[in-house]
């Protein structure tokens, strides 16, 4: 095993009612989840997990997907108290914006800023692509997908200094075309959500959500969390103790 990256989306308080893609971890559960990695595991960058995909299998890295700004203000400083870096994926399309391809909510869906990117470079905080206009890449034709990459590319170019090595699938699925795209614009590897390693350019990440007990997370942080998902009779077993695991 080569150790499990985390992907998390929003850090803060959110009506489950409103937040009906489950985005939005609570900072105080957010925090527990730390300790819970500080006292058991070995967190490093994204880029150290895969650059040594054959290290510890009790490494974690910790994404983030669409750069919420709830991120820099509530997730930052519990993660520089524990020392932990981390990877924020940027739609560079929308930033200083909000998210706009989700329904309505009234939930804070801010987007960081430049100046906001600044400040949580200086903190700790990595940069790297989640296309442009949030483009679902699994369904859109390889052209479209190259374009809204390659505007990606530019403009984190310009706000970091350097172009990025990593590309996160908007809504964490890619498809043949994708993959294949995104190996030719010269990414060093891609990244999905809740699907089994396809490879470099489909490399699986475990979506954390707000309604993972502490024993969820425990099983997620493991590493062996998709594999048990997508076994056939162990995912049965999983649906019927699904509501002991969960909130």
């Amino acid at each position: 095993m080569r150790g499990t990256i985390f992907a998390y989306h929003a850090i803060g308080e959110c009506d489950r009612s409103d937040d009906p893609h489950n985005l939005f971890v609570t900072a105080s559960s957010f925090a527990d989840q730390m300790r819970y990695l500080a006292d058991r595991y070995q967190v490093v960058s994204l880029q150290d997990l895969v650059e040594r995909p054959h290290g510890s299998s009790r490494r974690v890295a910790i994404t983030f997907d669409d750069a919420y700004r709830n991120v820099l203000v509530n997730a930052v400083p519990i993660l520089e108290a524990h020392g932990f870096t981390a990877t924020v994926f940027i739609p560079t399309g929308h930033l200083g914006g909000r998210n706009t391809w989700d329904p309505p909510s009234s939930c804070d869906l801010e987007i960081m800023s430049a100046d906001d990117l600044v400040e949580a470079g200086a903190r700790g905080i990595s940069f790297e692509s989640h296309g442009h206009v949030h483009l679902d890449m699994s369904v859109a034709d390889p052209e479209e997908i190259r374009r809204d990459i390659r505007l990606s590319i530019e403009r984190l170019s310009e706000l970091v200094g350097e172009p990025p090595r990593y590309l996160a699938y908007p809504y964490g699925r890619s498809s043949v075309a994708a993959r294949q795209v995104a190996a030719e614009e010269g990414f060093s590897a891609a990244f999905s959500i809740d699907a089994l390693d396809a490879g470099t350019f489909a490399w699986e990440r475990v979506q954390i959500t707000p309604r993972d007990g502490q024993l969820l997370f425990s099983i997620k942080a493991s590493g062996r969390y998709l594999r048990l998902r997508y076994s056939k009779p162990l995912s049965a077993a999983y649906r019927l103790f699904k509501p002991l695991v969960r909130r």
